[in-house]
């Protein structure tokens, strides 16, 4: 499940256990309405924090949600059954609005909306969160909160790995510290800073860790911001997955990136790419995940752009020359930018152990860098330019 189609699940089963029954606001036209639940399409759109106008992408992942199945297989026999059965979408007429209808699986109705099985949400945090992983670990925690011990169930890592991903079971996983270090970390960050407290608990076999589980507890309820902005524009996700960014991480980057800093990078690594005085991109995913992460966009080229604009409008020949010198500055920084690229990537293909030497030259030439993180933002960023220099 990506992060748009757990928000648009968790707002029609918030919608479902509001109305209670189904036939409520159904449009007239079909008798198969009144078996469904209603609400305009525009006010899920609202409630999901979807920002496109396009509707398609909205469609697409209703349709997507109906893929989805609830298996058992236990001492009772083995079920297979559907988490959405049907859906509708009736175009408004005569200024009413489009509404949305949808029916739930009945076998699955009834647990989804029973309150010892599920806990209801707040739709709030379930459609503020900005990550797959922390709106998955809010969902799967949440409802032990209320729980004496309040401790969820003792699970494998490699099946939380699953949950909170929403990736298909038969996917590669990585080893646990990068599951921890990338997934684990931000989720539980995210999930603290809602109405529920989660803490981490390990269990090993010896050094290894083999299964976690989570101790979990309600906080006071601090006054809410205002609503988040949304979080999905369909023209932008289809840029970055152009960039062969998988539409699961490119959703996740656009709910908890800054829109300009977003727009700018995935501009920068398109004008890259076609620039044939430069060597040639080898991975435009990795290059957009290493501009965003190193905010290449950043400084004198976008102010020199933003300088530019309103001389453009005010002067015709000073614009021209202006134009003029952000070409030569434009290709200046993306000539260092890509020095710098290349020169981390050599960095990276190094063993640990040239890494260690290459890093302890870096610090005795930067001392004012002696307590930054090896590995962190700024570290990178400065030890690039340092290897442009070297290599």
């Amino acid at each position: 499940m990506t992060l748009l189609s757990r928000k648009v699940f968790n707002v029609l089963l918030y919608h479902t256990q509001r109305q209670k029954i189904p036939g409520a606001g159904a449009p007239e036209g079909d008798d198969v309405y009144s078996s469904l639940y209603w609400l305009p399409l525009s006010e899920l759109a609202r409630d999901a924090r979807y920002g496109s106008g396009d509707m398609e992408l909205l469609k697409d992942t209703m349709v997507k949600l109906q893929d989805i199945r609830i298996t058992t297989d236990d001492s009772k026999g083995f079920a297979s059954d559907v988490l959405i059965a049907s859906v509708r979408i009736v175009p408004g007429k005569r200024g009413t609005a489009t509404m949305l209808g949808w029916g739930l699986h009945a076998a699955t109705e009834k647990i989804l909306r029973a309150p010892e099985f599920y806990t209801r949400l707040s739709l709030y945090y379930l459609t503020s969160l900005k990550t797959t992983g922390g709106i998955a670990l809010y969902e799967n925690t949440k409802r032990y909160a209320t729980n004496p011990s309040g401790l969820t169930r003792r699970e494998p890592w490699e099946w939380w790995y699953e949950v909170l991903t929403g990736l298909p079971i038969t996917s590669e996983k990585p080893e646990y510290k990068y599951f921890k270090r990338d997934v684990l970390k931000p989720a539980i960050v995210e999930a603290n800073s809602t109405d529920i407290r989660v803490e981490l608990l390990e269990h090993r076999e010896g050094r290894r860790v083999t299964y976690i589980q989570f101790q979990v507890e309600h906080v006071k309820q601090q006054q809410l911001e205002l609503p988040a902005p949304p979080i999905i524009d369909s023209d932008l996700l289809t840029k970055i997955a152009g960039l062969g960014i998988h539409s699961k991480e490119a959703e996740d980057l656009m709910a908890s990136s800054d829109d300009k800093l977003l727009r700018a990078t995935v501009k920068w690594v398109e004008s890259r790419i076609v620039d044939k005085k430069l060597p040639p991109v080898i991975s435009p995913a990795s290059l957009f995940r290493s501009a965003l992460r190193g905010r290449y966009t950043d400084g004198q080229v976008l102010a020199i752009e933003s300088k530019t604009k309103v001389a453009a409008e005010q002067n015709g020949k000073l614009a021209e020359k202006s134009a003029q010198l952000i070409s030569e500055a434009q290709g200046r920084a993306e000539a260092a930018t890509a020095r710098v690229q290349a020169a981390l990537q050599r960095y990276d293909a190094m063993s640990v152990e040239e890494q260690d030497s290459v890093n302890a030259d870096f610090r005795r030439a930067n001392p004012a860098l002696a307590r930054v993180k090896t590995g962190g933002t700024a570290f990178r960023k400065s030890l690039g330019s340092f290897l442009a220099k070297v290599f």
